[in-house]
């Protein structure tokens, strides 16, 4: 009896542990988060001092500024056409190459999309100016098509070897069994493949859209007035005579708003793509 008790008090402290532990985790995480929000809302003053000052009455001041000298649509436009397109390609070539991959069972396949990630293991620096003078040959500085094919051609690693991994949980035999039926390869692809692979082939998209809303330095580089998108407008901020910090953290919530809808309305998609393949029959 006394062990049972014992090891049920062990049992509680163990649990109570890791509550605590979770709480600590959540808040590290969150606390930074939360003053962030609250400089957006604080005169320019109180963020000069050095100890932070949470005593002050909200101001909306940072935000009609952010909408009146950022040209906040047009940039939050520019975004979302590079960004929507980009990930569009990118998914559908990707995946296009990561089934072949799969598909394709030999000893060199494995390599083959292993060294397609390490792409993207270079720094950005190595392959920019490369890129620079790629886009400023075919006049493709500035312009949308050139944005949304750099942004794909860096999102490609990725799409192809996260949905390599869905498209191995998916067995071959289902290939097989339909083109003894009769099916086309493209009918396969579609009909078949694509629509088991949707959780997967959804989680990769939303991963890659991500990307692409948060990327800079590719961005502040290859674009200007025509094609700037909202990080590299949010960092006009940073001026001469100092940081606004109150502005680039009011434009730093506003460019965040479109991610936390979008992750509130796909969340049980996300979860479902994410865990995809996890569990197998």
């Amino acid at each position: 009896m006394a062990s049972r008790t014992r090891s049920r008090v062990i049992s509680i402290i163990g649990v109570t542990v890791r509550r605590m532990f979770l709480v600590v985790v959540i808040l590290v995480i969150l606390i930074p988060f939360f003053y962030f929000i609250s400089v957006s809302f604080q005169p320019r003053n109180y963020v000069q001092t050095l100890t932070p000052n949470l005593s002050f009455t909200p101001t909306l001041d940072n935000y009609r500024k952010v909408f009146s000298t950022l040209k906040f649509f047009l940039y939050f436009k520019n975004s979302i056409i590079i960004c929507v397109f980009s990930t569009a390609i990118s998914l559908i070539t990707g995946s296009f190459a990561a089934y072949t991959i799969s598909r394709l069972k030999n000893k060199f396949t494995d390599h083959v999309a292993f060294w397609i990630l390490t792409q993207r293991m270079l720094p950005a620096i190595a392959v920019l100016i490369p890129i620079y003078l790629v886009m400023s040959r075919f006049a493709l500085l500035d312009t949308f098509p050139g944005m949304i094919i750099v942004y794909s051609v860096l999102n490609l690693p990725y799409v192809v070897w996260m949905t390599k991994g869905f498209f191995d949980d998916i067995p071959a035999e289902l290939d097989e069994s339909a083109m003894l039926d009769g099916c086309t390869k493209i009918k396969i692809i579609f009909g078949i493949v694509y629509p088991i692979a949707k959780p997967g082939l959804f989680a990769t998209g939303v991963f890659v859209f991500v990307l692409s809303w948060s990327e800079f330095i590719f961005a502040l580089i290859l674009s200007s007035m025509h094609t700037k998108t909202l990080p590299v407008a949010i960092a006009s901020f940073v001026t001469d005579t100092g940081i606004e910090w109150n502005s680039m953290a009011a434009a730093g919530s506003v460019l965040i708003i479109p991610l936390t809808i979008m992750f509130f309305f796909v969340q049980k998609s996300l979860i479902r793509g994410l865990s995809f393949g996890a569990v197998k029959g």
